[in-house]
């Protein structure tokens, strides 16, 4: 695997600061804030998601002992 150089990564940085800087000029600080914390939102839904799944197979599952019984 190829490494990047050092100029390479300026590059990269560079470009990054750019493109936040003009994002910065049409985004007020509540919709970067937004944007920032969208990951953070989606893993926490996905975990949500998760618990919920899990509970409703409990759920069934204990229904299903109960109908046994």
């Amino acid at each position: 695997m190829k490494r990047m150089g050092v100029e390479d990564k300026d590059f990269i940085m560079r470009q990054i600061k750019q493109l936040g800087e003009g994002l910065g000029t049409f985004l007020g600080k509540e919709d970067v804030d937004k944007i920032l914390s969208f990951g953070e939102d989606a893993e926490k839904e996905v975990e949500d998601s998760s618990f919920e799944k899990k509970q409703k197979l409990a759920d069934v599952a204990k229904k299903n002992k109960t109908k046994l019984n």
